[in-house]
């Protein structure tokens, strides 16, 4: 580790900073799923359609790999907080 513990802190709350900012922004993105979602269900009005099926099933796949993702990055952002503070 190069620096000094006060420079990797400091590096490290930049870090949690933008890490939350992408957090925020994924939030976001997983609202427009599923209002995309809900959109995509009223406008059909629950057709079985195969092209209205792929789509719903594409919007529910990325919305559960993106709150996957959210997790995974709430997560580690949690560890290296601990880590941080046992400096």
């Amino acid at each position: 580790m190069s620096g000094s513990i006060a420079e990797v802190k400091a590096q490290l709350d930049e870090a949690f900073r933008r890490a939350e900012e992408v957090a925020g922004q994924l939030e976001g993105a997983l609202t427009l799923l599923e209002e995309a979602q809900a959109m995509v269900i009223a406008a059909t009005d629950g057709s079985e359609h195969h092209a209205v099926e792929l789509l719903t099933s594409a919007l529910v796949d990325t919305r559960d790999t993106l709150a996957h993702s959210l997790a995974s990055l709430g997560s580690a952002v949690q560890e290296v907080r601990d880590y941080r503070d046992s400096l």
